[in-house]
């Protein structure tokens, strides 16, 4: 199940991860958006911790 979630979780992101050329002119136009770019390692690292761990405060 979680490999199954990690090959979901890295197409999905993946899309975010590769903005077209339409968007990486709005991210220099105007570089606040540039915030809400997902890095593909990072996020995939993210999403995959939450999945496998939780996303509750460990002790």
């Amino acid at each position: 199940m979680f490999s199954l979630q990690t090959m979901v979780l890295a197409g999905a992101l993946s899309a975010y991860s590769t903005p077209p050329p339409s968007l990486r002119a709005a991210y220099e136009a105007e570089p606040e958006l540039g915030r809400f770019h997902l890095e593909l390692k990072d996020s995939l690292k993210l999403a995959l911790n939450a999945t496998l761990l939780g996303v509750l405060p460990r002790r």
